[in-house]
């Protein structure tokens, strides 16, 4: 990445105020049938002289500048925009653990049920696994009260960081995400089936996410897996194209 923090950081932060920075979304199938379930809103970023910006490399700018609730915010607008409303498949918003502290993010979600168009019965919220909460208590009761309204709250990355089933279980998360490093390894399918039949022990939905050959698709289905996420299903698109997609998915149903 050349230039420096600070420059990056500015870039970004007139990118989110001009709306350079926009939600892609990634489609999820059941994975019994192939039907499209839901999508999973991701931030793009194209800056106007350098390119595209890897999300990794940006959103780590964001966290370290401070820019997260705007680029959360950015993305939930996105989606409250796009959002069409009747439209049954879930979307999925990805939170840091940093930012589940903040009550703005609470009122963020609030003000975009109260504009009819988000619903909160299919928005998920993804929260990070890979990183640690450091207060969970103080994070508990919001997530409670969106789990309430309707949401899904989702924990990513299970598999890496500081997975369990009890941290899953104490943020209210009725749906974890298995890390790609799972669902890719050769050597972990055993690992990845008995986290399957322990999560539907607890009543706790299972999304493959990182899904690039068919063979990972077959062990998935295999082993119970509810959802899949992937390249080999569809790359991130914008809100038109994913839309498009899942009407001629329902055309061929």
């Amino acid at each position: 990445m050349d230039g420096t923090l600070e420059d990056f950081a500015r870039d970004l932060e007139i990118a989110l105020a001009q709306r350079q920075v926009t939600a892609a979304y990634q489609p999820q199938i059941d994975v019994t049938d192939g039907a499209m379930v839901g999508v999973e809103a991701l931030a793009r970023w194209t800056h106007p002289g350098r390119g595209v910006v890897a999300p990794d490399v940006f959103v780590d700018i964001a966290q370290k500048a401070g820019l997260l609730p705007l680029l959360t915010a950015r993305i939930i607008a996105d989606v409250t925009t796009e959002y069409i409303p009747g439209c049954t498949i879930d979307v999925a918003v990805n939170v840091s653990a940093t930012q589940l502290e903040d009550p703005s993010l609470y009122d963020m979600f609030e003000g975009a049920f109260a504009t009819g168009r988000c619903d909160p019965k299919t928005l998920t919220v993804e929260v990070t696994e890979s990183q640690r909460i450091a207060r969970p208590e103080r994070v508990a009761g919001p997530l409670q009260a969106l789990a309430a309204a309707g949401v899904t709250i989702s924990v990513d990355d299970f598999g890496t960081g500081h997975s369990s089933f009890a941290r899953v279980e104490a943020l209210h998360a009725r749906e974890l995400k298995l890390d790609k490093s799972l669902v890719q390894a050769d050597d972990r399918v055993h690992e990845v089936a008995q986290i399957i039949t322990e999560a539907h022990r607890r009543g706790i939905r299972v999304v493959g996410e990182g899904v690039e050959r068919r063979h990972q698709l077959d062990r998935l289905a295999d082993a119970g897996c509810d959802r899949a996420q992937g390249y080999l299903i569809s790359q991130p698109q914008g809100a038109k194209a994913i839309f498009s997609w899942y009407r001629a998915r329902l055309r061929e149903s």
